[in-house]
């Protein structure tokens, strides 16, 4: 095959054929090897999201590594594996391998912020790597490489890996695509199994998703089977061994979760924080569609994530729907699309295609709402559904012809990190990225609680009222906004206001704290009467 490339006559220092043929032999060993499309995803990974590594904690980081005092203390670390993801009854969440991770760094470094976020780019790098191999050994090492880089650029990823808490995301996602990528090698063997069944046990320790592990090697087993069917029984008994120990590891843990450890997979409805999740509060039929709305969102995000954000909380996505409203169709269309492509992958045998849409649906389940989550709409929870997405996308453009799929291929990748490069750099200064946030994300409740938040702490109080009270503008019925404006009146010495807005916070959310609170402020305006009569 020639190739021809245009070079300037004063880089000639030897014969322009010979350059060429040294080039492309070398160009063409090193991709034909199997390691190249892992191995270049989570380079190119690595390589865009170092940029986060100069970046401190934002969000719930702060509260689940700069103020959980497990993390700063080894003796706590069993409450860990005993206790909910934010260690207070906040949540139903049990993700105890992350948050001991947090501790185990925070024991190893101290507090170094950059050091957390290197061990989210290292992870990233390796999901980019697992996602490329898995396309690589269904499709071929061309719609491995796609997937990879794909995987690797996505802007809708930022959140996962630039919030420090996205560990969740990012080794649940490992643990998945590695047991999926060993289950595919053959032939399998006992120790196969073994490493399959670690896996399965990291990725169910780390993330809900990773309970879906049995369903979704079930899914893949026509694809394992029709590529490599099992020779003889040894092979047989280590694959129903593999089979045999994710389901006893699911089982087991969910046995621990929901019995002993009480933490209900199902989320009681007075439990959640209408503010982030409103659907709490909806209407029947408006609790039924929501969710096909929040299908048509994820999908916009991974097609065209143009405009990317932290919180989608009440008054971004409400409790109730228009039947006007775009993202309700849109998302009506891609439930349809999405049926009738399962429908003729099955017809036709396409095993791939099917797999991949298979498990784009199950891991977007949980994030789907259809049974009610703690959050109703969050970016990073899209992190390990848009592996197989990015699969399916890798597979279309490898049936185009070679020059124009590699055409569209890069132009698709330079758009990508153009975005997530101008986006995640944003994360690296936790002020000005909560005013860039407020100022995309006008109507967000959570926003104006995090620059509320930083502006009390930080002293300005004044900034901080004004934030506070546009809020409860906005949304007047959710008490963490009255809770901050107490805090500040406080701060300001203004007990009457504090007194009001303690008693505003307890009549919506009547805890013993905030009812101490309250008696407190109340305590303060008698001192300072007493005082003025004096």
């Amino acid at each position: 095959m020639n190739v021809h490339w245009n070079i300037p006559a004063p880089l000639e220092l030897v014969r322009l054929p010979v350059v060429e043929s040294l080039c492309y032999h070398w160009a063409v060993k090193i991709a034909s090897r199997s390691w190249a499309p892992g191995a270049i995803s989570a380079l190119v990974a690595s390589a865009l999201y170092a940029i986060t590594l100069g970046g401190t904690y934002i969000y719930d980081d702060a509260f689940l590594i700069g103020e959980d005092a497990r993390a700063h203390h080894p003796g706590l670390w069993g409450q860990y594996w005993t206790r909910d993801w934010f260690n207070g009854g906040l949540d139903n969440l049990y993700r105890p391998l992350v948050s001991q991770s947090f501790g185990l760094q925070m024991w190893l470094h101290g507090n170094r912020p950059w050091a957390f976020h290197l061990v989210n780019v290292l992870l990233h790098g390796g999901a980019s790597a697992l996602v490329a191999e898995l396309g690589r050994r269904l499709a071929g090492w061309r719609v491995g490489l796609f997937a990879g880089l794909l995987f690797a650029c996505h802007p809708i990823h930022s959140e996962a890996v630039a919030g420090i808490v996205g560990r969740a995301e990012l080794v649940c996602a490992v643990g998945v695509l590695g047991a999926m990528v060993l289950f595919l090698k053959r032939p399998m063997t006992v120790p196969r199994a073994l490493a399959i069944f670690a896996l399965s046990l990291i990725a169910m320790l780390s993330k809900e998703q990773g309970f879906l592990l049995p369903a979704l090697l079930l899914a893949l087993l026509p694809v394992a089977v029709h590529s490599g069917p099992p020779r003889g029984d040894a092979e047989r008994q280590a694959m129903l061994l593999a089979f045999a120990l994710v389901i006893w590891c699911a089982f087991g843990l969910i046995m621990l979760r929901e019995e002993v450890l009480k933490l209900r997979f199902e989320w009681e409805r007075g439990f959640l924080n209408i503010a982030i999740q409103p659907l709490a509060i909806s209407p029947p039929v408006d609790r039924r569609l929501i969710p096909i709305a929040l299908l048509g969102r994820y999908f916009q995000l991974l097609v065209a994530p143009v405009k990317l954000s932290i919180d989608y909380g009440m008054t971004v996505i409400g409790s109730t729907i228009s039947r006007r409203d775009p993202y309700l169709w849109l998302g009506v269309g891609v439930a349809a699309a999405w049926l009738v492509g399962a429908v003729v992958c099955l017809i036709r045998r396409r095993r791939v295609v099917l797999f991949c849409l298979l498990s784009m649906a199950l891991t977007y389940l949980p994030a789907s709402n259809i049974v009610i989550i703690a959050t109703i709409f969050g970016e990073r929870l899209m992190y390990l559904p848009s592996a197989f997405f990015v699969i399916l996308l890798a597979l279309l453009l490898a049936r185009l012809p070679c020059a124009k799929g590699n055409i569209l291929l890069v132009a698709v990748l330079i758009l990508a990190v153009i975005r997530t490069a101008t986006y995640i750099r944003r994360w690296n200064d936790r002020d000005s990225f909560y005013e860039y946030s407020l100022v995309q994300q006008p109507k967000s409740l959570g926003i104006h609680l995090l620059v509320a938040d930083v502006d009390y702490k930080e002293g300005r109080l004044s900034d901080a009222s004004r934030v506070a009270r546009e809020a409860e503008a906005l949304y007047p019925n959710d008490w963490q906004l009255w809770k901050m404006s107490a805090l500040i009146d406080e701060r300001s010495d203004d007990w009457p206001g504090a007194e009001a807005d303690w008693k505003r916070a307890f009549d919506l959310y009547p805890t013993v704290g905030l009812n101490n609170q309250w008696g407190n402020a109340i305590g303060m305006v008698h001192q300072e009467r007493a005082a003025t009569r004096k």
